[in-house]
């Protein structure tokens, strides 16, 4: 058997779709209910803390959050164990609640697990890409130019 890993959502906002044996843990999109382990701390302006979050500081916030709720860490021991985890961060990046989900699944505690994704993520790829007043999901350099 494989490790549990972190895959993401298959589709786009519109018609997203979880692939086979994986458990949602985003926010809820069209199609897609939210999920108990989603990260209510955004990147941009946080409507859960009111701060601005780059990408670090909303994992961080997160990992904060599970240390101040055993029974949601308890129960992602029990729901994420042995499954994959789908949301909408790219799979080449570390960066993602979702790797702090899986290392807690797998017994680490949240510091412990948010420690070892900021230890191993890339600071010069981002998740998502700033573009005007959105947020753009399309695949950048670190130049900033698109991947073609």
């Amino acid at each position: 058997m494989t490790s549990p890993r972190r895959v993401r959502v298959l589709g786009d906002l519109y018609h997203g779709r979880i692939p086979a044996g994986a458990v949602y843990v985003g926010r809820a999109a069209p199609g897609l209910p939210a999920s108990r382990y989603a990260n209510p701390h955004r990147v941009g302006s946080c409507r859960r803390c009111g701060r601005e979050h780059d990408q670090a500081d909303a994992v961080t916030a997160y990992a904060d959050d599970l240390d101040r709720q055993p029974d949601l860490v308890a129960a992602a021991r029990g729901d994420l164990a042995d499954v994959d985890v789908a949301c909408w961060c790219r799979e080449n990046v570390l960066l993602c609640h979702g790797e702090v989900l899986l290392r807690v699944a797998a017994g680490a505690a949240p510091r412990t697990a948010l420690e070892a994704v900021l230890g191993g993520t890339p600071a010069a790829i981002p998740l998502f890409a700033r573009s005007g007043s959105c947020w753009n999901t399309t695949p950048t350099t670190t130049s900033g130019t698109r991947n073609r």
